[in-house]
């Protein structure tokens, strides 16, 4: 994989990242009753989930790549 490739590949992981870190910036809940720090934890838990899954998607090669240039590798 050339350097190019290894920078994109990079970026939209940390953007992905800083994607899930964004649901610690969501106002708080209104709801007494609901501990509003164990929602937002859950929140984050399910965002990195779909990151791993989407990366490993991308890594097997199984997903709907239209690069195929990139996803051979």
């Amino acid at each position: 994989m050339d350097k190019t490739s290894k920078v994109i590949f990079a970026l939209i992981a940390a953007g992905l990242w800083f994607n899930a870190a964004a649901n610690l910036l969501r106002p708080a809940y209104a709801q007494q009753n609901v501990d509003a720090s164990a929602i937002a934890l859950a929140d984050i838990k399910v965002s990195a989930e779909s990151i791993a899954s989407s990366l490993i998607t991308l890594v097997r090669g199984t997903g709907n790549c239209t690069n195929q240039q990139l996803c051979s590798r």
